[in-house]
C-alpha cells in the first residue's frame, strides 16, 4: 500500500513498484480478495510482478469484483489521464482501492473531508477499454444493489451472522431480486468477501460479517452479553438500509442529523463535507460506549462566543448522540431502549463540563447554572441490568450466565 504526496508519485511509476511495497502475506490477501491465482511459493519480487502482471493482462475479471463506487472512482481516473488526480469527499469510510494497491493517495484535507487519489498509467490503459462495460452490465447491476443493502446492515448492527444478514437481505430485496442472485452476489464481491470472519468461542464457531469501522469484535460481543434484556434486533426500513450502504460515507438513521449538519455549516462554519465526516467520527466514538464530550468540544472549540450558544450547541450535539442507533443496543438508540424499557431518564451520571483555554481566554466559565442547565439536558446511555459472563444468570437457572442465556 503506497500513501504519498503529489510530488513524491508519478503515474509513470510501474505497477509492479507500487504492489512491492507491501510484504509477501499482503500480497497474497489482495491475489485472494480478488481472486487472482498466484504460486505462493514464488518469492516476494516474484510474486508482486506475477501479480502485476495478472492485473494488467486479465482487468476485467477482477473490475466485476470491486464495488460500484470503487468503480466510478476508477473511470474518473481513467478520464483524468496521466499525473491528474481524482478528488472525492468522505475519507472517514473510504474504499479499497488503497489496501489493494490500486490506486494511490496523493492527498487528503481532513478539514474539508476530501482525500485525492491516482492511478499508475500502465493500469490506466489496461482498465480504460473494461470499465464502461461493467458498469453496465446487469448482472453487476444487481450486485450493486444487493452489495448496498449488505453493506447498509452491517454497519447499522455492527457485525451481524452471515445467515442473517443473508435473511434480512432476502426480506428487503423480495420483490426485485432472487434468492440465487443474493447468494451469487455477495459470493462475487471482495467488500463482502473482505469483511467475514470466524467468531470462536467454546462452544461453536460462527461465520461472522462486520462493518469495516468495527475495531474490536469481542468487546462488542460482550457488551451485547451484558444486555440480556435488549433480545431482538431494531427492525430498520428498507430505505433506512440503503441509505446505511451508501459509499463513501454511509448516513446513518437518525432525528437529529440534519438539523445538527445545518448548525455546523451555519453556525460554526464548516463546509457539508467537513460536517459529515466530524459526525462520522462521532457515530463511530458512540459505538464504542466511550466519552464523546471531548470530541464535541473540539468541534465547537473557539466558534461560539458565549455560554448560551455553547449550551444551545451541547443540546443538539446530545439530541444526535441519544437518537443515533448503537450497535452495543442492537441498533436502537439510548432513547429507543429507554423507552421501549420504561427505565426514563437516567441523569445520575452526565459528564462534567469543563471550560477549555479558548473559553476562559474569551471569559466564559462552567457556572454551577451552566452545569445544571447541561444536566437537564443530558440523557446517559440506558444501560439497563449488566450481567458479567461469571455472575448467576438472571433467569434463576443457577448456572453462570455464560453457561445459560449467555450462551446464546
Amino acid at each position: 500500500m503506497l500513501s504519498a504526496k503529489s510530488d513524491k508519485f508519478s503515474s509513470s511509476v510501474k505497477f509492479a513498484d507500487t504492489l512491492k511495497l507491501n510484504t509477501k502475506e499482503g500480497l497474497k490477501d489482495i491475489a485472494s480478495l480478488l481472486k487472482i491465482s498466484i504460486p505462493s511459493k514464488l518469492r516476494k519480487e516474484e510474486y508482486a510482478m506475477a501479480l502485476a502482471e495478472a492485473f494488467l493482462l486479465f482487468p476485467k475479471e477482477w473490475l466485476t469484483l470491486l464495488t460500484q463506487y470503487e468503480l466510478l472512482l476508477l473511470r474518473k481516473l481513467v478520464d483524468a489521464g496521466p499525473e491528474a488526480c481524482a478528488e472525492e469527499s468522505g475519507i472517514f469510510a473510504g474504499n479499497s482501492l488503497e489496501p489493494l494497491s490500486i490506486a494511490v493517495v496523493v492527498d487528503y484535507s481532513a478539514e474539508e473531508g476530501k482525500v485525492s487519489y491516482m492511478i499508475c498509467d500502465e493500469l490506466r490503459e489496461a482498465i480504460a477499454p473494461h470499465i464502461d462495460e461493467v458498469l453496465s452490465s446487469k448482472e453487476q447491476a444487481v450486485r450493486f444493489t444487493v452489495e448496498q443493502y449488505a453493506y447498509g446492515i452491517i454497519n447499522l448492527y455492527g457485525f451481524i451472522p452471515y445467515l442473517k444478514m443473508v435473511e434480512l437481505l432476502n426480506e428487503y430485496l423480495q420483490d426485485s431480486v432472487t434468492n440465487a442472485e443474493i447468494i451469487r452476489s455477495i459470493e462475487k464481491s471482495s467488500l463482502i468477501e473482505h469483511l467475514t470472519f470466524d467468531l470462536v468461542d467454546v462452544y461453536n464457531s460462527t461465520v461472522y460479517v462486520a462493518s469495516p469501522l468495527l475495531l474490536d469484535s469481542e468487546a462488542l460481543e460482550e457488551k451485547l452479553c451484558e444486555r440480556p434484556e435488549i433480545k431482538d434486533m431494531k427492525h430498520f426500513s428498507k430505505e433506512e438500509v440503503f441509505e446505511a450502504g451508501r459509499m463513501p460515507a454511509p448516513h446513518l438513521p437518525c432525528a437529529s442529523s440534519d438539523e445538527l449538519k445545518k448548525y455546523m455549516i451555519a453556525r460554526l462554519g464548516y463546509t457539508a463535507a467537513a460536517a459529515d465526516n466530524e459526525l462520522q467520527f462521532l457515530w463511530a466514538k458512540l459505538q464504542e460506549e466511550g466519552n464523546t464530550m471531548s470530541l464535541i468540544s473540539s468541534i465547537i472549540a473557539g466558534k461560539l462566543s458565549s455560554m448560551k450558544e455553547v449550551q444551545e450547541a451541547m443540546g443538539l450535539f446530545i439530541n444526535y448522540c441519544n437518537e443515533c442507533p448503537r450497535w452495543f443496543f442492537r441498533g436502537y438508540s439510548s432513547t429507543e431502549v429507554s423507552d421501549l424499557f420504561g427505565k426514563g431518564k437516567m441523569k445520575n451520571t452526565p459528564p462534567r463540563l469543563i471550560a477549555g483555554p479558548n473559553m476562559k481566554a474569551a471569559g466564559m466559565d462552567i457556572t454551577p447554572e451552566v452545569q445544571a442547565g447541561f444536566d437537564d439536558m443530558y440523557q446517559d446511555a440506558f444501560s439497563g441490568q449488566k450481567v458479567g459472563r461469571n455472575d448467576p444468570c438472571p433467569c434463576g437457572s443457577g448456572k453462570k450466565y455464560k453457561k445459560c442465556c449467555g450462551a446464546n
